[in-house]
Order: C-alpha cells, then sequence, then structure tokens
C-alpha cells in the first residue's frame, strides 16, 4: 500500500461530473497525490479493489446507486473496508451529515468547498491511515514472534503444541487423517563440541529451512526443543506423511557443509492420529524416533517398526 511505502498515496475521485472530477484532480496532482477516478458507485467499486487506493473522495448523489450505498459497499467488502471515505457532497442538511457518518465515511466536506481546508483534510485522514497501517504492521510483527522461534524462523513449541490440540481436535470432529512426524539432528552435540556453538546455529538453521521447503502449505513445522522438530500433517495418512519425512530426511543427507567433515543427517519417528490425545501423539512419535536412533540413524521409523 502506498500510505506506507514512498510511493505518493492513491486517490480515488468518485463524482458523477466529469468538471468536479477535473477539479479536484487537478488540485490533488499539484500535492503528488496519484488520481483514480470512477464516474458511478458501481465504478468505484470495481475500481477500488483493483488499485486499492488509500483514500476515496465520494460524492453522493449519483445515478445508479448513490454515494452512501457505495460507501456501505466499500465498507461491506474485506478488500475495501479499511480504506477511509470522505463524502464530498452538496448535500448539507444535518440528517445527511449523520447518514454519512453512520454507513462508515470518515469526514463530510461540502460543495462548494474550500482547496486549502479541503487538502487539510485529506493529509490528516492520509496520516492517520498511514499510522494504522504501520500499527497493524508492528502488531502483527508481535505476533509473529510471540508464536516463532527466535533462531530457526519455524513455530515455536508453544506454538506447534497449541496447534497439534486443534488439528488433534478437528481430525476427531471430522474423522479425517492426521500425521506427525518427529525430527532429531543426529550427532548434534558432537557438532557443537567440535565446530562450535556458531555452526551448531547455523545447521539449526539449515536443517529447519529444508524442513519448511519439504512440507505442504497446510503442513506445520516448528522447533520442538533444542535440536529436535515436530511437523503436523493435516489430511495425511501414515504413508504420505512418511513419505514427506523420507524426502525430508534425504533432502537433509545431502546438505554440503562449507564446514571440513561435516556432515548433517536427521532421525525421524512418524505416528497417524487413531484417537490418542495431542501428549500421547508426540510420545508415540517420540519412542519411534528413539527407535530410529537406536538403529543406526538418519532413517524414518513407523509403528510397524518398518524403515525406509
Amino acid at each position: 500500500m502506498s500510505s506506507v511505502t514512498s510511493e505518493p498515496a492513491r486517490i480515488l475521485i468518485v463524482d458523477d461530473t466529469q468538471k468536479n472530477i477535473q477539479l479536484l484532480g487537478t488540485l490533488l496532482k499539484k500535492e503528488n497525490y496519484l488520481i483514480n477516478v470512477a464516474y458511478s458507485g458501481e465504478q468505484a467499486i470495481e475500481v477500488a479493489q483493483t488499485v486499492a487506493p488509500d483514500l476515496v473522495l465520494l460524492d453522493v448523489m449519483m445515478p445508479g446507486i448513490d454515494g452512501y450505498q457505495t460507501c456501505e459497499l466499500l465498507k461491506q467488502n474485506p478488500a475495501t473496508t479499511e480504506i477511509p471515505v470522505i463524502f464530498l457532497t452538496a448535500k448539507t442538511e444535518v440528517k445527511d451529515i449523520i447518514q454519512g457518518f453512520a454507513v462508515g465515511a470518515v469526514d463530510y466536506v461540502t460543495k462548494p468547498f474550500n482547496a486549502v481546508v479541503l487538502l487539510s483534510r485529506v493529509r490528516t485522514h492520509l496520516n492517520l491511515r498511514r499510522a494504522l497501517v504501520t500499527l497493524e504492521q508492528k502488531n502483527q510483527q508481535l505476533e509473529r514472534m510471540v508464536v516463532t522461534d527466535g533462531l530457526t524462523g519455524l513455530f515455536n513449541h508453544k506454538f506447534v503444541f497449541e496447534m497439534l490440540a486443534r488439528e488433534v481436535s478437528e481430525a476427531k470432529r471430522y474423522k479425517s487423517p492426521l500425521s506427525i512426524v518427529m525430527f532429531d539432528v543426529d550427532f548434534f552435540k558432537k557438532v557443537n563440541d567440535n565446530y562450535g556453538h556458531q555452526i551448531g546455529d547455523e545447521v539449526l538453521v539449515k536443517v529447519s529451512a529444508t524442513i519448511k521447503s519439504g512440507v505442504r502449505q497446510a503442513d506445520i513445522a516448528g522447533r520442538y526443543g533444542g535440536e529436535e522438530f515436530l511437523v503436523i500433517l493435516p489430511a495425511s495418512d501414515l504413508k504420505s506423511a512418511r513419505q514427506a519425512a523420507e524426502k525430508i530426511r534425504v533432502s537433509i543427507e545431502a546438505i554440503v557443509w562449507p564446514h571440513q567433515g561435516l556432515k548433517t543427517t536427521i532421525s525421524g519417528g512418524v505416528v497417524q492420529y487413531s484417537n490418542e490425545t495431542e501428549l500421547e501423539l508426540i510420545d508415540s512419535a517420540d519412542k519411534l524416533l528413539y527407535l530410529a536412533k537406536q538403529t543406526g540413524r538418519n532413517k524414518i521409523c513407523t509403528p510397524e517398526s518398518t524403515t525406509v
């Protein structure tokens, strides 16, 4: 959105009179605003969805749907609901102004307008919009920080466990398949001991990225603790989950490190949900992970004690 970048703000002018559009366009272009125009409410809705303006200047009296209806429709659409709307109209009665605010406008300017006043209000609402968008982005960043592991960028232990609880509930309710994989980096302590913790962190970051790139968009990957990772695979049976885990195992084994002698592999345990609690499901995957470790590492184990 241009309101949070160096690009000039974009304003949509909606009026059925060409003269009014030309007057406003000339005034706003002098202030370096980008301009889009619409000659009806229907066209305004279409343009707003296409160009995502930072602000709309909207006439009330137009053929077809009027400005009030147009504003209501803009506010009902999630794609345009946050765009501030200023009514610019010859309707000056108090009831008209009240109706304008009632349908979601942020301001109401009557015609004939004072250019200085109009520009001041436009700047004010663009600045407010910019501040709100910036605040929203910061809030989203904080939310990501709360659920994200600081080193690897994967979901953290708390959040991935919450997601598992949610997916278990969904699988139980809809009787849909659900599988999980518990991964652990083989001989990770030796990596730290022989190469140092900085290289150890580098390994965790690369392994995490490989896991993330090896799962579907609907899958949930998290750092469960230390060098251990949990992957939740909704709508996946044991066979498909095992195949996904094996694909990741092979990808990690194939990583070429710039550090002499460094080789990284992982082991994994795969289970499919069958009416257990989330803790029981994790415990089952953890036991299979332990089996993979005990029987040679760099392998994937399933409840059938098979490896791929």
